[in-house]
Formats: C-alpha cells, structure tokens, sequence
C-alpha cells in the first residue's frame, strides 16, 4: 500500500534544526557525516549529540583515559563538518540499555530544550546489528519521537513540543538518498579524526568501504557520491504495517 499520499516523507534538506544522535563518537560520521555537513553549509543549525562515553571502543586492555580521547576526537570531527555542537549525554559505553526510561528521558529532554526540525539516530531495527547501544538509542530516539509532544508524557523532561521527523541512518531499507559529492571528503576526513578507533589496516579500508557505498547509491542519481536515509514522521512509527515499506 502506498501510504505517500496520506504520510508524505519529509525533505531531509529542508531541516533547519537538526539533532543528530550518536550512540558513541564517531558513528555520525559513519552514517551520516557528508549528510550533516551538507546541511550545515546550506545554513542548518546542526548538533551532535553523543550519548556515551566511548571509553570501551578499544582492543588494548592497557588503555587509559580513553573517553578523554574520544571526547577531544569528537569535538574536532564535528567541529569540521559544521557542527553548531557537541552535546554528551554522559552514559556509559556499552551500558545504554541497562536504563533503557533513564535514556530515553535524557533524550525528551534535549529535543524538548531544543527543537529540532529532524533528528538522525542509527536504525535499530537494522538486520544483524548486534552492538546494544545502537538499538538502544535507536529504539530511545523512536519512542521519545512519539513522547515529546506529549505534555503528561515525561513532563518533568519541559514543555511539549512539536515532534520531529526522524533520518535512520545505517539503515536496510531506505527511502531517501542524498547527493553528498561535494561533502564526501569532509566526512572522510573527518572520520580520520578518530585516530583512536581507525589504526592501520582499518582505516583505509572503511574508507574504500564507504566511498565504493556512496559511489553505489549515487549512480542511480547520477551523481558521484550519496548517503541513503530512512525518512519518517511521528506518525509512522505507531501501529503502521505499512511503515517498512514507506
């Protein structure tokens, strides 16, 4: 059924306030960064929003002051994408889904202090994805979607507000693809700004991953690059069969 008619899918260009929520440093920039930074430079107000403190993404046991690290790492990556800012939700890596109402409170919270037009979040409901704080904050950033403009809902969190439409980036099942052939570089070199997580070998090759991925969604635009979204309303993500396919 094609319920377009009825749900349009917002244009993502046409966000003027835009949260983009990262379960760890660095995963914006995964999904999402030429997108953001796109949107920063047409005159978006842009804000990252880290959830936790990334002091786990590492595999040297030894590692001290990671999150530290992270943080400085962070700043500077969004920083050169055209962030506005860089908001910290203060959880604990890996630990998002331990307090699953303390999360999604904290996320009320911030949409209600400021209003965005649209948010990013990864999609939880990607197949396969086995990290817990990626469904957790995905899954915390679609309920409080449905939450904010309820005022009895959360109410200690402020005022209702407009909800927001909702970017899923890392998504199987996109319905929107940005041309991003002239921010593409800054995501990349972004990204090389997380030297703590990116060290030789894998540093080149999630490059030559995500360029031969945009080169893939771009050609059925025609255009170099692109990152792919799945784009919804409120409104979609409450008892709407037909949401997966919109």
């Amino acid at each position: 059924m094609d319920l377009s008619q009825i749900l349009p899918i917002p244009n993502l260009l046409d966000a003027k306030r835009v949260l983009a929520f990262s379960p760890h440093p660095d995963d914006n920039e995964v999904g999402a960064g030429a997108t953001l930074a796109k949107l920063a430079s047409s005159g978006a107000e842009v804000t990252w929003v880290v959830a936790s403190d990334g002091s786990v993404g590492t595999e040297d046991d030894r590692a001290e002051g990671l999150a530290q690290i992270r943080q400085t790492e962070q700043e500077a990556a969004a920083r050169s994408l055209g962030a506005h800012a860089v908001r910290w939700l203060g959880f604990t890596d890996t630990h998002l889904r331990d307090d699953p109402g303390a999360l999604e409170f904290a996320v009320v919270a911030i949409m209600r202090e400021l209003r965005p037009t649209a948010v990013f979040c990864p999609d939880p409901w990607l197949p396969y994805e086995a990290h817990p704080d990626h469904r957790a904050l995905g899954h915390a950033v679609s309920t409080a979607i449905l939450m904010v403009n309820f005022p009895l809902a959360h109410p200690d969190a402020g005022p209702a507000v407009q909800a927001p439409y909702i970017a899923y980036y890392g998504t199987a099942w996109p319905n929107t693809t940005i041309d991003v052939s002239e921010t593409f570089q800054a995501k990349l070199d972004a990204l090389m700004m997380h030297k703590s997580q990116f060290l030789p070998p894998l540093d080149q090759k999630i490059q030559m991953y995500l360029t031969l991925k945009a080169m893939s969604l771009g050609e059925p635009l025609g255009v170099a690059r692109a990152e792919a979204f799945k784009v919804l309303t409120n409104h979609h993500l409450h008892f709407n069969v037909d949401t997966w396919q919109s």
